[in-house]
């Protein structure tokens, strides 16, 4: 805990850690938008299926 608490309050790799951190959460967001993006393609395929399903 004294080596983190030394880290925190000595603030020479802040600008790493900000960037390392931003850098995570623009992957995570990248992840969310084309998975969200692959779902919503995967529902109207499913629709389409089942609608022509629905007409036999």
């Amino acid at each position: 805990m004294k080596n983190f608490l030394d880290f925190v309050n000595s603030g020479e790799h802040f600008s790493y850690v900000l960037s390392s951190y931003f850098i995570v959460f623009l992957i995570l967001f990248l992840i969310f938008i084309t998975s969200s993006i692959k779902t919503k393609k995967l529902e109207k395929e499913f629709a389409s299926l089942s609608k022509n399903e629905a007409k036999k």
